[in-house]
């Protein structure tokens, strides 16, 4: 990825924190990041499947781009 084209929606940042937790685990092999990643799994619509860690995706993200501190 070219820094001068780093920016990606939520959606994007989305996918891309599910794959590269998705590496770790396949690095690691933790059953305790493997959980995180199972629950943070994206249903058949491209969204999570729990509304609530989209929710608090969408959070973290108003942080960042907010110029706030993310948790």
């Amino acid at each position: 990825m070219d820094a001068a084209d780093n920016r990606m929606t939520a959606e994007q940042g989305y996918q891309a924190m599910l794959a590269f937790l998705q590496r770790e685990v396949e690095l690691t092999e933790s059953s305790d990041l493997a959980d995180l990643v199972s629950e943070y799994r994206l249903g058949a619509d491209g969204q999570p499947v729990d509304p609530a860690v989209w929710h608090g995706w969408l959070e973290a993200v108003g942080k960042v781009v907010g110029g706030g501190k993310a948790a």
